[in-house]
This record gives structure tokens, C-alpha cells and sequence, in this order.
């Protein structure tokens, strides 16, 4: 059996974090450690995202980098599930792993294209690769 419980926050310490969860009936905090183990193996990002994507018979089309706003980029993961598609707000940075990971297209909004974008020349790559360093 399970009870619900709420994540409070998380505190970091020299050699680990400790996350806070709150369980309402009965009134306990329950403390975990988190510490980086490399000799437990955890499923890594693609195996996860691949469990629920099966599970849920949905499939990954697109991310959408749709909103910037006070310094701060906003996406969503585009998902299809039969002929419904959803939209999942996102960290960027997440939907550009998973988007790298599925090797899935990232969008954007044109309006961040036009106000953030700037055209690249020729002029300009060449002269990246004549400062660039000779010995990768």
C-alpha cells in the first residue's frame, strides 16, 4: 500500500542532497539522501522515455521552443497517441536531449526567430574556421 506524499524541497550537503517529502496522514517528514552511486544502475533517459512511450502507445513528433520571455526559453515535447496530439511543457533542455536522443525535429516560434536570430554569411564561417584551432 501506498500513502501520497509531498516533495517539500531539496538541500544540498558536501557529499549529498537530502529531498524532504512530506506525508499528511499520519504528519511525517521523511528525509532521502541522494548520493551519487555508480555502483547502482539506474535505467538511463532513453530507456525510460522509451517505457512510457510503449506503455502509453504514444510516439515523440516534435519539440517546440514556442515562448521567450524574460530571459527565460519555454517548450513543449510534442507527443501522438493515435490521431491526438499533445503538447507537454518542457525544460528546454530536456526536449533537446530527448529530441537528440529519438533524433526528433525542434521548432520555433518565428517571432523568437525574428528578435533573437541573425543571418550567418559566408564571410562569418570563414572566418570561424580560419581562428578556429587546426588540431581537433
Amino acid at each position: 500500500m501506498y500513502k501520497e506524499a509531498k516533495y517539500i524541497t531539496t538541500i544540498p550537503g558536501d557529499a549529498k542532497k537530502t529531498a524532504y517529502f512530506l506525508c499528511k496522514n499520519p504528519k511525517v517528514l521523511i528525509p532521502m539522501e541522494l548520493r551519487d552511486r555508480s555502483d547502482v544502475v539506474y535505467p538511463d533517459l532513453y530507456t525510460i522515455f522509451r517505457h512510457i512511450l510503449t506503455t502509453l502507445k504514444a510516439e515523440i513528433v516534435s519539440s517546440k521552443i514556442y515562448k521567450f520571455q524574460d530571459n527565460t526559453f519555454y517548450s513543449y515535447l510534442t507527443l501522438k497517441q493515435g490521431r491526438k496530439f499533445t503538447d507537454i511543457n518542457i525544460p528546454p533542455m530536456v526536449a533537446f536531449k530527448v529530441c537528440k536522443m529519438f533524433n526528433i525535429p525542434i521548432f520555433i516560434n518565428e517571432k523568437i526567430i525574428r528578435d533573437l536570430g541573425f543571418c550567418v554569411t559566408r564571410r562569418m564561417i570563414e572566418n570561424a574556421l580560419n581562428n578556429s584551432p587546426q588540431n581537433y
